[in-house]
């Protein structure tokens, strides 16, 4: 890991230098991917600013902090640069955890054929009814298939709308 130090308008001193590398090195477990960080000290009137640089594989991300004092703004930037590569390696681990899981729910319901799914209509007649009558259901109804009890036989028939628009009648005694 590369570290580079900056100082914009103030003075960087071995104590800083020396900080920075004691905190680095106390983050060096999490750290491993991280192939360069920038840190850049800043001072504006009395404020102090501090900037991380982070280059990572795969991504670059920035983090900064403000005090009046360059300690507490260094000791904040690095507990935020922590936080932020934790979050980061979680999001990881939860996308490879969420892929697996979707890889091996893919492969075991491959196997198993669906099973078709039966589904009641309430589209018949008990009471005898002619063949005009159905189709008038048929229509109010806004239904696809209209199953009646005949008016002049004892059996039932079915009237359906066809995919042409057309109307058909099932009657097995005809």
């Amino acid at each position: 890991m590369i570290v580079n130090f900056t100082a914009r308008h103030t003075e960087l001193t071995d104590e800083i230098k020396e900080y920075c590398q004691k905190r680095l090195k106390r983050m060096e477990k999490i750290l491993q991917d991280v192939q360069e960080i920038d840190i850049i000290l800043s001072e504006e009137k009395s404020r102090k600013k501090v900037d991380l640089q982070v280059k990572r594989k795969g991504e670059d991300f920035v983090v900064s902090e403000e005090t009046t004092d360059i300690f507490n703004s260094l000791n904040k930037v690095f507990d935020s640069l922590e936080k932020k590569i934790v979050k980061e390696r979680r999001k990881l681990i939860q996308k490879r955890r969420r892929g697996a899981s979707k890889e091996e729910t893919m492969m075991t319901t491959e196997p198993r054929p669906s099973l078709p799914r039966l589904v009641n209509f309430p589209y018949y007649s008990d009471k005898p009814i002619s063949v005009q009558e159905a189709l008038m259901q048929l229509e109010e109804g806004k239904k696809e298939v209209f199953l009646f009890k005949k008016e002049e036989g004892e059996g039932w028939a079915v009237v359906f709308r066809r995919r042409d628009g057309n109307i058909g009648l099932v009657d097995p005694e005809a």
